[in-house]
């Protein structure tokens, strides 16, 4: 990656009118049931908008077939069967382009051996056996361009809290950090930005755990964060959409009692919440994965020998934006600044001299918007919204309101020179090239991210001499939304980027 600095070489709701918006958020739909067959322990993982969930077993059989969800069409289509022998309780995770799918419990013995599937050949391909020996009711998430496998059980050992990362680069396992707290099966784990988290499960003492580690790659390290309210559990399921992770359902075992509850853990308070219950029937044992900001959950048992099929997508809240803060300020125009929303497809911003009305409203791409035709001498109010659909007209409350007074006239020296980031061309298919500029010298740190808030790649990492900069981009992730974040000492800005 080059950086060249230019002077060198140059959910169906009716929209609500009168400036009210749908609160259509925090809320389960049933979607297309799975058009397998009804199971438990089935594994679950997206790619590129599509979701895929395969495997498993019922009271008679285990399977290996493998299916893909279409979330625009609400669909489903078979695709080629798992490439291994038939099992459940494997472990499924994506790292780019590509699915990979390994362990279990099948006919006879469980298993070891590891597969990493291609949507776009539809094929299976055997890689190296996983690095821990065979298992069952284990859990993995993939960080980057890593995976992550461990925890689960293999018949007459003790629970396992063993760890492995594998590299699809070299096909290679390197064994990691044990998995904080006691060795456990049936867990959940889910990403959020640089960081993997697994938790619940059942355990050897006590029985049942509704414990959270942290861990983290760059040092190989687990931290343990704040329980998990409710019941202790096991077998329940997991995603992550934007920086918040989500655990629903499972088995309250000791009352033999199936849950449909769901929390939702936020990362920068290390704090839960309780969201609105799943819908439909308690179950435990299921698949689940995100697609953009929509979490999915399906199939799994609802009590002895009721084995479900049946599909939901979850859309979460809108959050309202933070951090507001106001800077630039000039007689005439003052940039209006918030904390990005991970989910926010856009902002409305709206805008008033103090005590008068009504407001003045408009629109944001980014985490900030210049306001302009400002009157000297004068003191105004202003607040945020996060639009999270468009075309549903779905967003948050306003934020409260924030004032700032513009200079007078006579003392303003120009609106000076601002942060900038632009993408061009977008959307594009085989290259691009990100430009900025630096009003003064600062540290600056770029990076591509998907949409559920996972870090692709750092594009910039340097301390900067103020100027206008570019990026060309030539190493092109795969087809897709993504989004480029820009952020210094005093300005963070998110544009959307597509690759075709």
């Amino acid at each position: 990656m080059h950086i060249w600095r230019k002077t060198q070489l140059i959910s169906s709701a009716l929209s609500i009118f009168l400036f009210t918006a749908i609160k259509a958020q925090n809320t389960w739909n049933q979607m297309a049931d799975f058009a397998g067959m009804a199971r438990i322990g089935a594994v679950g993982f997206s790619i590129n908008h599509k979701g895929y969930l395969g495997l498993g077993s019922d009271n008679a059989d285990f399977m290996k077939d493998f299916w893909e969800y279409d979330p625009t069409a609400n669909t489903w289509s078979q695709k080629a069967d798992f490439g291994g022998a038939a099992r459940d309780f494997a472990v499924g995770f994506a790292i780019g382009t590509l699915g990979y799918v390994g362990t279990g419990n099948g006919t006879g013995d469980n298993k070891d051996d590891f597969w990493q599937y291609d949507p776009a050949s539809n094929t299976w391909t055997q890689k190296a056996d996983f690095g821990g020996g065979k298992r069952y009711a284990a859990t993995g998430f993939s960080i980057g361009n890593k995976g992550y496998l461990g925890t689960g059980y293999n018949d007459g050992s003790i629970l396992k809290k063993d760890f492995y990362e594998y590299d699809p680069s070299t096909d290679t396992w390197t064994k990691k950090a044990n998995v904080g707290g006691v060795g456990r099966w049936y867990a959940v784990s889910f990403v959020i930005g640089e960081k993997g988290y697994i938790g619940t499960a059942r355990t050897s003492d006590p029985l049942y755990e509704n414990d959270l580690w942290e861990y983290e790659p760059l040092t190989d390290t687990w931290t343990q964060k704040a329980t998990m309210p409710g019941a202790n559990r096991l077998g329940a399921s997991a995603f992550s959409i934007g920086v918040k992770g989500y655990v629903v359902g499972g088995k309250d075992t000791q009352n033999d009692v199936t849950l449909s509850e769901m929390y939702e853990y936020n990362p920068l308070t290390d704090s839960w919440t309780q969201k609105t219950d799943l819908a439909g029937l308690t179950r435990y044992h299921a698949a689940a994965f995100a697609i953009a900001n929509k979490g999915y959950i399906g199939t799994g048992e609802h009590s002895d020998g009721i084995y479900l099929n049946d599909f939901w997508e979850y859309t979460p809240d809108c959050e309202t934006p933070g951090g507001l803060i106001t800077t630039n300020i000039k007689s005439v125009s003052a940039k209006v600044n918030w904390s990005a929303v991970a989910l926010a497809q856009k902002y409305s911003v709206r805008y008033r001299k103090t005590g008068t009305m009504p407001w003045i409203k408009t629109t944001a791409l980014s985490n900030f918007k210049k306001l302009t035709g400002l009157t000297p001498s004068t003191q105004y109010d202003w607040s945020v919204k996060s639009v999270c659909d468009t075309a549903n007209n779905v967003s948050s409350d306003w934020s409260a309101s924030q004032n700032f007074t513009t200079k007078p006239l006579k003392l303003d020296g120009g609106d000076g020179t601002e942060v900038s980031l632009e993408i061009y061309p977008n959307p594009f298919a085989a290259s691009t090239t990100v430009s900025f500029s630096l009003p003064e010298n600062s540290r600056v740190t770029i990076g591509l991210f998907d949409l559920s808030g996972r870090k692709v790649k750092t594009l910039l990492d340097e301390y900067l001499e103020a100027g206008s900069y570019e990026i060309p981009m030539n190493d092109i992730s795969a087809a897709g939304v993504y989004l480029i974040r820009f952020k210094n000492a005093d300005e963070e800005i998110i544009r959307k980027m597509i690759i075709e």
